[in-house]
């Protein structure tokens, strides 16, 4: 997905950058502090937030050896215990990827580190424990003070916890011959390596090894939902928050065994499509070439396909040790474990704003629309996309989203809201409700919208001016980020951060995210969704918190009604 990022946005860019590492070296105490961990002591800081509280800061932890060398392309290794102190003080550096402002390849292969914020190292009483998968689409993204400060959440008496994996091809390569051990999913088994340092760690900084909530947006949501599926994350974590994405998602899954051999070809590789040739190749290739041409690999049939990247999670072709997804998604979530805790989960209500330069620089994509044979899902096609019943579901499809005669931009970013995300939420929901009972699942919706708060990910997309609440502008009200500014206590952006984290640590706390004593939410009530809900009930978090009927539920059922064409789907 590419962006055209205006020049003076670049400049404005730049310059915020400068002024939020002014920031941080300002915030930043000469106070340490030394934490033991079971693989040796560790030193941190004491920071200070935006708003002056002091907090407590471990960055860059290594929770598994560096998958350089040898340990490319697979599993993650438990790090080396190591004598004396480890300085903890400042960020590792973000996994290697593509930027989509500069158009270069960044990062290191050397990405797999945690960071631990709390307020208070005090390990007498046990505190909840918050744990953050970042998005970006499997290919791109970081754990980093840069968007993910911590600054909001160490106002309440919880711990907080970011968390890098490999990404694109180095964290996703699936190769099919089991001699060369590389079935896919690295990044997903960082996670999960991740997952039991803190299980086994996060007592050291004050946390509740028996109360950790696993949360993520995006892909990082979708990487929630995985770890909610794969027997091997059982019992690591008791609570569950999806932001914007599941297991179910068309973007979140994968089968990519065929292309490493694609992106050998096009660094250079003059052999045949044999598996140990093409790993000895990429072996040795550099890392930064593999990152700039991942995003070029797929073909022109699997992009009408909706195919949006070359690698990520896929079902494994042979099982090991380590295995995370032996099944295809539908199988395993049937009996996923992660069906019994405790789940919220939400979307933007614009989301699609998301494709609206996408939509721009390719109007072709908007004329799909005119027959909507690419936006029948894969698994209703049953001949092919011009086969008698294909059509008649793009038939029924289209007259959700094309009013007129003609498809608009309006039309496409709508459609790619649901079909992207609040469908894939539904069909999520649909399976837990079949083959679970008992575990309570709460739905939000975020409705706020304000340019006071600028989002980075927003400016990357479409700049400024846009109005909605687009795909990551809730990430604005739990995180600080480099282009985050100080709001007044009593402006609407402000309350807006005290509700989203009042919800989110609520929710870490108890398993329910209502509580009368955040603010707005004294004259409303939030319950969990049930199977017999003709409407689901959402609540609404705008400018005010109301608990109402799911605006999309109508466009919801319409969807539904050609899936029930094929109910072992459910």
């Amino acid at each position: 997905m590419n962006f055209n990022v205006s020049f003076l946005e670049k400049l404005r860019w730049k310059i915020k950058c400068v002024e939020n590492k002014i920031l941080n070296y300002r915030l930043i105490t000469n106070e340490t502090h030394i934490v033991d961990t079971e693989y040796g002591k560790i030193k941190g800081v004491k920071r200070l937030t935006v708003y002056d509280d002091s907090f407590y800061s471990f960055e860059g932890i290594p929770y598994a050896k560096p998958p350089v060398g040898e340990l490319r392309f697979k599993a993650p290794q438990r790090p080396v215990p190591w004598d004396g102190v480890k300085d903890c003080c400042h960020a590792a550096s973000r996994s290697v990827q593509t930027d989509f402002i500069s158009g270069n390849s960044s990062g290191s292969e050397d990405c797999l580190y945690l960071n631990v914020y709390t307020n208070n190292l005090n390990t007498d009483t046990k505190r909840p424990v918050l744990v953050f998968f970042h998005g970006g689409g499997f290919i791109c993204g970081e754990a980093n003070r840069n968007y993910y400060g911590a600054d909001y959440f160490i106002k309440k008496d919880v711990v907080f916890i970011t968390v890098q994996y490999r990404l694109g091809v180095l964290g996703f390569l699936s190769l099919n011959s089991e001699n060369l051990n590389v079935p896919g999913n690295a990044g997903l088994k960082d996670q999960v390596m991740a997952l039991r340092w803190i299980k086994n760690n996060c007592a050291s900084f004050g946390g509740d090894p028996d109360c950790i909530t696993l949360f993520g947006e995006s892909a990082g949501a979708a990487s929630t939902h995985y770890m909610m599926i794969t027997e091997q994350a059982r019992g690591l974590f008791h609570r569950a928050v999806l932001m914007s994405g599941t297991a179910m998602c068309i973007w979140a899954h994968t089968q990519c065994q065929h292309r490493g051999y694609t992106i050998a070809k096009r660094i250079g590789y003059k052999g045949e499509n044999n598996d140990k040739d093409v790993y000895d190749f990429l072996m040795k290739a550099n890392p930064y070439d593999l990152a700039r041409e991942e995003h070029k690999v797929l073909t022109n049939e699997e992009l009408r396909d909706k195919v949006m990247f070359a690698f990520g999670p896929t079902t494994e072709p042979y099982e090991t040790p380590d295995c995370v997804l032996p099944k295809p998604n539908r199988e395993m979530l049937k009996t996923a474990w992660g069906n019994s805790i405790p789940t919220l989960i939400g979307n933007t209500s614009y989301e699609g704003l998301l494709f609206i330069s996408v939509g721009k620089q390719n109007p072709h994509l908007i004329k799909e629309l005119e027959t909507f044979e690419c936006y029948v899902p894969g698994e209703l096609v049953v001949e092919d996309r011009s086969s008698p019943e294909s059509l008649e579901i793009a038939s029924i499809l289209k007259k959700l989203y094309v009013r007129g005669e003609t498809p608009t931009l309006e039309s496409f970013t709508e459609l790619c809201s649901d079909f992207y995300f609040w469908y894939p939420m539904h069909r999520f929901l649909q399976l837990r409700f079949n083959h679970t009972v008992g575990s309570p699942i709460y739905l939000y919706r975020f409705d706020f919208d304000s340019e006071e708060i600028i989002n980075p990910y927003r400016i990357m997309r479409y700049g400024r001016g846009v109005k909605g609440a687009s795909h990551t502008d809730e990430l604005t009200y739990l995180f600080w980020t480099m282009l985050s500014k100080r709001m007044p206590k009593d402006s609407r952006e402000y309350k807006t951060i005290e509700r989203m984290i009042g919800i989110w640590t609520q929710f870490a706390t108890t398993g329910n995210p209502y509580s009368p004593e955040i603010n707005g939410m004294e004259n409303t009530t939030w319950d969990s969704l049930k199977k017999s809900d003709e409407v689901y009930k959402c609540m609404n978090i705008g400018d005010e918190l109301k608990f109402i009927d799911l605006p999309e539920m109508e466009k919801l059922k319409v969807w539904q009604s050609v899936f029930n064409k094929k109910r072992e789907l459910f």
